[in-house]
Order: structure tokens, then sequence, then C-alpha cells
């Protein structure tokens, strides 16, 4: 949770708000996270759904409006998310003031079916179908129409985690460099209807539940506008962060993955195989994105020996232009 928005948070005082304008028991709410957002699981009318509080720090209810609509065209077209719930208001987002000007954002979702993946479900065929859907909302994602040009949602280097001298301290001149090189050398990149839309930009086992062979994802907070290939880069890079089944060898792992990924997306959506090629420069802006992630989060003056240590791998991963795994993405084309 970014450290400002921890500050001013009265959870009780919120909490209240969000029970009243959506009709749930503030009895019934069992805290679940606060990565980015505070997330609570409710109960309303017997049915449970997920509330989601962030602030005006990070988003705005336009920009939030961006994703709500993005999930209902998802939705239309036949994508299986978790669907926004209206307050009893009618409103996506509903504004709590926090007193000080700014204001607590409120949503409130379905809760999507199933349960996150184990250990037995970690095979070959979860992985075909995380390519077929991600392959199959990349081309559903072509028809989408922005209906408001205020709920337009962030080109890929507009991310705020990328600016890193905002948050990196000021001396990591090798750090700085290593980012501007890659990102220059990115936006050179053409952009395309078939190669460039509205994606998720943060899809991984977190951020789906499987129910009997089917995927449903949620947490679309993170959508903005990226090359599709990105999206995957990024889903990889989750999934060799923290697999849930433990692998040996990256590389092998990363082969092992992909294949069978990109057989289930290339059924879904048309992309051409050069683009795989590119994706070593994905991962390593993910981990340049979540090294700002994660010096936006700490507190440098308070964090641990652990946290230090994490920080620094992450420092000479950067400045080395370290590859995060030793596969040869040319196998796939």
């Amino acid at each position: 949770m970014h450290k400002d928005i921890k500050k001013i948070f009265h959870e009780e005082q919120v909490l209240a708000e969000a029970a009243a304008r959506y009709g749930f028991s503030k009895d019934q709410v069992r805290f679940l996270a606060d990565a980015e957002n505070y997330v609570y699981e409710c109960m309303k009318d017997i049915e449970p759904y997920i509330l989601k509080i962030t602030h005006t720090i990070r988003r705005s209810s336009d920009y939030i409006m961006g994703e709500m609509e993005w999930l209902r065209h998802l939705a239309i077209v036949g994508i299986s998310v978790a669907k926004p719930l209206p307050s009893l208001n009618g409103k996506d987002v509903e504004a709590v003031p926090d007193g000080n000007g700014g204001s607590f954002l409120l949503r409130v979702y379905e809760k999507a079916p199933g349960q996150k993946v184990d250990e037995s479900d970690w095979n070959e065929t979860l992985f075909y179908e995380l390519g077929r859907y991600t392959g199959s909302m990349h081309s559903l994602t072509k028809s989408y129409k922005l209906s408001n040009p205020a709920f337009k949602r962030q080109e890929w280097d507009e991310e705020e985690q990328l600016k890193l001298r905002k948050y990196v301290p000021e001396d990591q001149i090798k750090v700085f460099q290593q980012a501007d090189s890659l990102m220059n050398e990115l936006r050179r990149l053409p952009k395309s209807q078939d190669s460039y839309g509205l994606v998720h930009a943060d899809l991984h086992h977190g951020n789906f539940n499987w129910d009997h062979g089917k995927i449903t994802a949620f947490d679309f907070d993170d959508i903005g506008y990226n090359w599709f290939v990105n999206d995957i880069s990024i889903l990889l890079y989750n999934v060799l962060w923290y697999p849930v089944v433990p692998y040996d060898d990256k590389a092998a792992f990363t082969e092992e993955f992909m294949t069978h990924f990109m057989k289930g997306y290339w059924e879904e959506n048309e992309l051409d195989p050069a683009w795989l090629m590119i994706i070593p420069d994905f991962l390593r802006l993910r981990h340049m994105l979540i090294y700002g992630l994660l010096h936006q989060m700490f507190d440098l003056n308070t964090i641990g020996e652990e946290e230090k240590e994490m920080l620094a791998g992450f420092r000479r991963d950067i400045e080395n232009g370290t590859p995060i795994t030793a596969f040869d993405f040319s196998a796939l084309v």
C-alpha cells in the first residue's frame, strides 16, 4: 500500500460509509489484502462481493470509470470477468471525503467463481487455458470504443511506478540510465490494432480464479494501453517470480510455460511471432517497474535487512542489464 495512503486511512469510518452506500452489513466484512488497494470480502443478500478501496492520491473517479467500462465491454463480448456492482445510488465509484481535500474511492465487484489455482492445477492444461484467455482478451479488446475521453487509461510509459526518479534515491544514476535507454528503445516499436491496445497489464494466478477448467479474471486496476506482447511478458514475469510449484531451472520452466501458453493464445488471437523476440526487454521493464513500486511502498529509513537485500538485488539486476530468464525466445518463433 502507498505509504501516504496508509497514514490517513481510518478503516472503521470508511467501511461504515461503504456499507451504507452499497447495502451490506459492516459486521460481515472480511479483510483480504492491502497491496495497491484495501480489499475486503463483504456479504450482500447472502452473496459474497469484493470491496476495493483506494485514494485520490493514486487514482481518480474518472480513471476508475475507464476500468469499469472496459470490464463491461469484456463481459458483453463473452469474457468471464468479475463484473462491477453499482452502489445503491447507481454509481460505479463512490467517493468518501478524507477531510483533507482528498477522497477514498470505493467500488464493489462480483466475487469470481472457483478458487485460486493450487499445485494440482499447475500444469500444461492451465498454461494452455491461460493462453486462450489472454488471446481472447486481446482479440476482443480491438472492438472496444471509449465512450468518454475522460475515462481514458494511461499509455504504457505513463505508469507511475516507471517514474523511477520520483521514488528511487537520486544517486542511483546507473539505474536511471538503464531505464531511460530501455524505454527510449521501446518507444520506437510500432503500434497497430493487431499489436497494441487496452490490456489487463497485471494478469497472474493471484488475479484469477480457476473453476473446473474455466478462468475468471479480476483485479483490473492496472489496465492500460500497451503492446499485447508486454501483457504476455507481465504474465510470464509473474509466474517466474512466484510460481505455484517451484522450478529447478528457470529457462526450462519458461519454455514449458510459453510453449503451452502460446499454443492456446494463437488459437484465439493472431500475433506475429516476431514480437516474442522482444519479451526479454519487456521482462526487464517489468523488473524496473517493480523496483519503483517497492520504493513507493517502503520507507527506506525503517525497512529491515530482508527488504534492503531485495532492493539491492533489483538494483544489481537493473544496473547490469541482467536477463530475467536465460530462455532463448527464438525457439518459439
